[in-house]
């Protein structure tokens, strides 16, 4: 039984459940918090579907709270080996479509190809 663990995951829980609802409540306004499609000009950003866009870090940041939420409540039970898959899980889905060049990352959202 490890409560300090859980604490800590179901922080980072509540962190990932306001950004999902931010994203959720602001739709396409969400988009400047988005790293890198922040830098693009306005003419840049009109190019790709912001729609789109918001709904899958919407769902990349539901799917994130609900990966620690249930890493914390396993951690009461298993301790610490649930404390490191819950935060294993977490950095491989956001790490998933990690770019350094924010044209790549976000290729896929691209209105006209």
């Amino acid at each position: 039984m490890s409560i300090p663990l859980a604490l800590d995951l179901c922080f980072m829980g509540l962190i990932f459940l306001i950004f999902a609802v931010i994203f959720a409540v602001r739709k396409e306004k969400a988009c400047k918090l988005i790293s890198g499609f922040n830098f693009f000009t306005e003419a840049q950003q009109a190019q790709y579907d912001k729609a789109r866009l918001v709904r899958d870090y919407f769902k990349l940041f539901r799917t994130l709270t609900i990966v620690v939420f249930v890493g914390a409540a396993l951690c009461l039970v298993l301790g610490w080996p649930a404390f490191v898959a819950a935060i294993a899980a977490m950095l491989f889905l956001v790490f998933r479509d990690f770019h350094i060049n924010p044209e790549k990352a976000f290729e896929k959202y691209k209105l006209n190809p």
